[in-house]
C-alpha cells in the first residue's frame, strides 16, 4: 500500500545522492616511487579519499549504509502516512456547560454524576482518541486529543457550568464537522434531546438530571429615578407545586425587605421599591434550595452621567428656552465649564473638545407641515412622531459631509457631521417663533436623545449592572484596560480603539481600571428556562453502532523510518569506530 506523504517537496534533498556516490567514484591515482626506507612515514596507510578521476569501483559497506540511511531521512522528511486499520473509533464528548447542571440532590450534581460516568467509561474501555466540546452559549474545543482517563481529567477542570444557555445542536455539529462523521460522540447533559428517537448510528446522548422544585430571580434591575434609585426583583416558583420562600433585600447593614413570599406553580411576584441613590451594592437572597445560582442578585448603583452644556445664543428668548428644556431631561450638570456640548449660533465656533448643536434661524420662514421623513435608527429620532407638527425652516439643501436625521422634502431640518476629530457637529434648521415644535412631547424628547447620545459617547461603562452570558461596552480613549473577574482572574487589554465589549463568564462584581480609574460592574444570574429544573431527566437516548469492520485511519509511520536511520547510523559509527568499514 502506498504511503501518502504529507511534504513531497522533502524529495529534492534525494539530489544528495549523487554527490555521496561521486565521493566514493572520484579519487586520486598516485605514481609510484622508490624509496630507501618508509621510517619517516607515519602514516603510510592511508590514502587520500577523494579526487578529479574515475577509479576502479571499490565501494565499502559504509557506502550502502551511508546511502540507505540517507535515504530513509529524506523518506521521513516527507511525512508519510500510512492507512492503518483500526477497530475502535475515537469519541468526541458534548459537555452541558449550563449552569442548571450544578444542581443539586443527594450530595451531588448533574456535573458530579456525568463526570463519574465518563471515568468509569475511561476505566472499562478506554478509547483511542478523545476530544471534548463546551456546549455553552458558543461551543468550543477543549485543548487537543487526549488519549488516557488521566489527559481527559486535566480538560474537564475546565468544565465550570457557568453558562446561561447550552448550544448542544450547535456542539453536536461542530463535533460531526471535526471527525468528518468518523467519531463516536457523547452528550453528556441534564434534560432529554428534543427528538427522542436518535437515528445518528454515532450518536449517544446521556441525561443525568433529576425534575427538581427551584424557586429563582429571573429579573433585577436598579435604574435611576429623581434623586433615588427605583428597583425591580422578580421571583418565580418554577415547580408544578405551590412553595413558599424568603426573600431578604439588603444594602449595607440596612435590611429593606425581608417578607415570606407564596406562589402557586409556575407563578412568578414581581416587587418594585425605591431607595436612595447613595445606597451602595443592593443584595437580594431567597432561601437555599437545589439550584443556588439563581437565588441571589447584587444590583450596583446605577451610572448617573451629566453633560457639562453650554449655551451660546445670541437671542434671549431661544437661550432661555433651550435651557428650560434641557434642565427638564435630568442629563445636564450643573457645571458649563470645559463644556462637552455646545448650543450656538450658525458661524459661532464650538469648545474644542465639544460636541456642537449649531442652530439656524437665519432665513427660516418657510412653515413646513408634512410628511416628514426621519431616520428612525438614528439615536436622535427614537420616539420623535412629528404629528401635527409646524416646522418653520429655512429652504436649504444638505452640506456635504451631513448625514440627514429629518426632512422635509428636499430640506434637511436636523442633520449630523462628524469632524476628523471624532466630534458631532449637529445642525438645526428650526425657527420657534413660527413653529409649534416646542410644544409638542417631540421637543423634550429631541434634547433627551440630544443629551443621551453624547451620554452614550464618553469614556466608561455603558451600565453597572448585567445579565450573565452579555457584552458590557466599556467606551476608550484607547488607554490599557485590567479587568479582574470575580474569582479573581484578570485579563489585560494593552491596547484598546474606541471601545471594548466586555465578556462576562461569571456572576459577581467586575473592577474595571482604565486610565487610573476604577469602574465596577455586577453579573447577575438571571434566565428563567435555564432554572426551570421541571424538565430535566436522567436516562439515555441512541446507542453507538457495533462496527465489526476494521476502518483504515492515516496513521503517520515517520516514526519507523527515523528509527531505521538511527539503527543504521549506529552501527555506521560502530564500524567506523573498529576499522571494519574498510575494502
Amino acid at each position: 500500500m502506498i504511503p501518502f506523504l504529507t511534504y513531497p517537496l522533502a524529495l529534492m534533498a534525494l539530489a544528495a545522492v549523487p554527490a555521496l556516490a561521486a565521493i566514493y567514484l572520484l579519487r586520486n591515482r598516485f605514481r609510484r616511487r622508490q624509496v630507501s626506507s618508509l621510517v619517516l612515514w607515519q602514516f603510510q596507510v592511508q590514502s587520500k579519499a577523494g579526487g578529479a578521476k574515475i577509479n576502479r569501483l571499490q565501494l565499502p559497506l559504509l557506502f550502502f549504509l551511508e546511502l540507505l540511511a540517507l535515504v530513509l531521512l529524506v523518506v521521513a522528511a516527507t511525512g508519510p502516512q500510512w492507512k492503518l486499520p483500526q477497530s475502535a473509533r475515537p469519541l468526541i464528548v458534548v459537555l452541558d456547560d449550563s449552569y442548571s447542571m450544578r444542581a443539586v440532590s443527594d450530595n451531588l450534581s448533574a456535573q458530579a454524576r456525568a463526570h463519574d460516568f465518563l471515568e468509569r467509561l475511561f476505566r472499562h474501555q478506554p478509547p483511542p482518541s478523545t476530544r471534548l466540546i463546551l456546549a455553552g452559549g458558543d461551543p468550543r474545543s477543549l485543548g487537543t486529543t487526549a488519549k488516557s482517563w488521566r489527559e481527559v481529567n486535566e480538560l474537564l477542570s475546565q468544565w465550570q457550568c457557568r453558562a446561561p444557555a447550552a448550544a448542544i445542536d450547535t456542539a453536536i455539529t461542530l463535533a460531526a464537522e471535526v471527525d468528518k462523521q468518523q467519531a463516536n460522540i457523547l452528550v453528556l447533559t441534564d434534560h432529554r434531546p428534543g427528538d427522542e428517537k436518535i437515528s445518528n448510528q454515532r450518536l449517544e446522548w446521556h441525561a443525568f438530571g433529576l425534575p427538581l422544585d427551584n424557586f429563582a430571580m429571573v429579573n433585577a434591575s436598579r435604574t435611576a429615578f429623581g434623586e433615588r434609585d427605583r428597583c425591580l426583583l422578580e421571583v418565580a416558583n418554577l415547580s408544578s407545586n405551590a412553595h413558599a420562600t424568603k426573600l431578604t433585600v439588603q444594602y449595607g447593614s440596612n435590611t429593606v425587605q425581608s417578607t415570606s413570599i407564596l406562589l402557586g406553580a409556575h407563578e412568578s411576584q414581581r416587587l418594585v421599591f425605591n431607595i436612595p441613590a447613595e445606597a451602595p451594592l443592593l443584595r437580594a437572597t431567597l432561601d437555599a434550595d437545589p439550584l443556588a445560582e439563581d437565588n441571589e442578585v447584587q444590583l450596583l448603583p446605577p451610572i448617573r452621567k451629566r453633560v457639562r452644556v453650554q449655551v451660546a445664543l445670541a437671542n434671549e428668548n431661544l437661550a432661555a428656552l433651550v435651557s428650560r428644556t434641557l434642565d427638564a431631561t435630568g442629563l445636564r450638570a450643573a457645571i458649563s465649564e470645559n463644556p462637552e456640548l455646545v448650543f450656538h449660533e450658525t458661524g459661532t465656533a464650538a469648545g474644542s473638545n465639544a460636541w456642537s448643536m449649531a442652530w439656524s434661524t437665519l432665513a427660516a420662514t418657510n412653515a413646513y407641515t408634512g410628511p416628514f421623513i426621519v431616520d428612525t435608527s438614528h439615536p436622535l429620532a427614537a420616539g420623535i412622531a412629528l404629528e401635527g407638527v409646524v416646522w418653520a425652516a429655512a429652504a436649504a439643501t444638505n452640506a456635504p459631509g451631513d448625514v440627514p436625521v429629518i426632512f422635509a422634502g428636499n430640506t434637511p431640518l436636523l442633520s449630523v457631521h462628524e469632524d476628523p476629530l471624532g466630534r458631532r457637529q449637529l445642525t438645526l434648521n428650526l425657527n420657534p417663533e413660527i413653529s409649534t415644535l416646542q410644544n409638542t412631547p417631540d421637543w423634550p424628547i429631541l434634547f433627551w436623545n440630544i443629551l443621551a447620545w453624547r451620554i452614550s459617547e464618553m469614556p466608561g461603562l455603558q451600565e453597572s449592572n448585567a445579565r450573565l452570558g452579555t457584552e458590557v461596552d466599556l467606551k476608550t480613549t484607547g488607554e490599557a484596560v485590567t479587568v479582574t473577574q470575580p474569582d479573581g482572574g484578570k485579563r489585560f487589554f494593552p491596547k484598546t480603539g474606541g471601545e471594548l465589549a466586555l465578556e462576562t463568564p461569571l456572576p459577581g462584581i467586575y473592577s474595571v481600571v482604565a486610565n487610573a480609574t476604577t469602574n465596577q460592574f455586577s453579573v447577575n444570574v438571571l434566565a428563567a428556562d435555564k432554572s426551570d429544573l421541571a424538565a430535566c431527566a436522567t436516562g439515555q437516548w441512541g446507542k453507538w453502532g457495533e462496527d465489526t469492520e476494521h476502518r483504515l485511519v492515516e496513521a503517520s509511520v515517520v516514526w519507523v523510518f527515523g528509527l531505521l536511520a538511527l539503527a543504521l547510523l549506529t552501527t555506521h559509527l560502530w564500524l567506523v569506530a573498529t576499522a571494519k568499514g574498510r575494502s
